[in-house]
């Protein structure tokens, strides 16, 4: 009789420790899950976040000023050659940024290269397409 107990004792602690080790695992795994959305979500906040200063940049006329977009809003303030802007979403994170202030010859200096390679790009198509249809 006494080998029997010893027996099921011996299966019941090997239950026990493969419940613990598997709960272990699931709460590592749990928890790895975890981490991975939040940081997917503070990406996305901060992609946000940033394609929305860069809209404030591009709209800004004023020495300082407010927008008000879908995800949230945006105040800006013009110093120094720089553009300071504070974004905030509408989940209560803020993100400060600070852009250097471009002249009017710079953007039209990359104004003048965009188009020069959409440009060029445009006519080495239309040379791929007329060797293509006469081979």
């Amino acid at each position: 009789m006494h080998l029997m107990k010893k027996v099921k004792a011996g299966v019941l602690l090997y239950a026990l420790l493969m419940a613990a080790i598997f709960s272990l695992l699931l709460q590592f795994y749990l928890n790895r899950v975890l981490a991975t959305e939040r940081q997917n979500q503070s990406q996305l906040s901060a992609g946000k976040a940033y394609l929305i200063a860069e809209l404030t940049q591009d709209l800004a006329k004023d020495n300082s000023g407010q927008f008000t977009f879908n995800y949230g809003n945006s105040n800006y303030q013009r110093k120094n050659q720089q553009i300071l802007i504070e974004v905030h979403l509408k989940n209560g994170q803020s993100y400060h940024y600070h852009f250097k202030e471009e002249n009017d010859k710079t953007k039209e200096k990359t104004t003048e290269r965009s188009a020069e390679k959409n440009k060029a790009a445009l006519e080495k198509s239309k040379e791929n397409k007329g060797s293509q249809s006469n081979n």
